[in-house]
């Protein structure tokens, strides 16, 4: 090893010919700043990914939410799932619990006694809204489970008046039949969101807590995965249509007609 001076710098040679050079503090700043540019162009990229592997993975969750909701509308007689049942409010059971059968996990039809723990299918957790957010967001359990997608409960009227529509029956044995629907593959029958939405609530500010309980933000990037009434499954960018009856488009998203 050995030291020679050139050009005003110390360059390190060896006896094999290699040269090592010293680099000045100008040469070090110049390749920090390169790192940090390639660094800022990278992150975006690897965001955008996260998201889409998010949004991919909550397709799949809804795919298998979906399908055992036609499964259990085939087992029922046409009969859609209930939105929640039993006492007002304890105890209660969610479509969370109805569907578990059909998910492989038939353990929750027993779940939402009182005293029983809560309980966090993996199933119903969108990857995009951590559990973690669940308090943040205002999202409480119903039927002693907690999860990141919602339930279509419009309706266009009360038991009084009676339904046209009713998507799902919520604490009476009033429920829709999916064969009534004239356009299954433009209602929305399951969302990212809290345990129930409908017509009511979706205002189309929906990161805004709209009646003052809970905040419905798009979990992907600009987007949200919905589970649609024939049971495809889609990414819908942007927030929920607000209910408008002048708008068919409005009508046929939440009543199917």
């Amino acid at each position: 090893m050995y030291n020679v001076r050139k050009n005003g710098q110390m360059q390190c040679g060896n006896r094999l010919g290699g040269m090592h050079w010293n680099f000045t503090l100008i040469e070090l700043l110049v390749v920090i700043a390169i790192i940090a540019i390639l660094a800022s162009m990278l992150l975006p990229a690897l965001n955008r990914a996260r998201t889409t592997a998010q949004q991919s993975a909550c397709t799949n969750n809804m795919k298998q939410i979906t399908t055992a909701a036609t499964m259990y509308s085939t087992e029922n007689n046409d009969n859609m799932v209930f939105a929640v049942y039993g006492t007002k409010w304890s105890p209660v059971w969610s479509w969370r619990n109805l569907l578990g059968p059909y998910i492989g996990l038939p353990e929750l039809l027993n779940a939402g006694a009182d005293g029983s723990e809560e309980t966090n299918p993996k199933i119903y957790e969108c990857p995009g809204t951590p559990r973690e957010r669940y308090n943040e967001l205002g999202w409480t359990q119903v039927g002693k489970t907690r999860g990141g997608y919602g339930i279509n409960t419009s309706t266009d009227g009360d038991e009084a008046s009676g339904f046209k529509s009713i998507i799902a029956g919520y604490f009476t044995k009033v429920t829709g039949k999916t064969s009534r629907f004239r356009y299954p593959t433009e209602t929305f029958h399951f969302s990212d969101g809290y345990w129930e939405l409908n017509r009511a609530r979706l205002n189309g500010v929906n990161n805004e807590a709209s009646d003052g309980s809970y905040k419905m933000p798009n979990p992907h990037g600009e987007s949200r995965v919905i589970g649609w009434l024939d049971g495809h499954v889609s990414s819908w960018r942007g927030y929920m249509p607000t209910f408008d009856w002048s708008s068919q488009r409005a009508q046929r998203f939440y009543l199917g007609y």
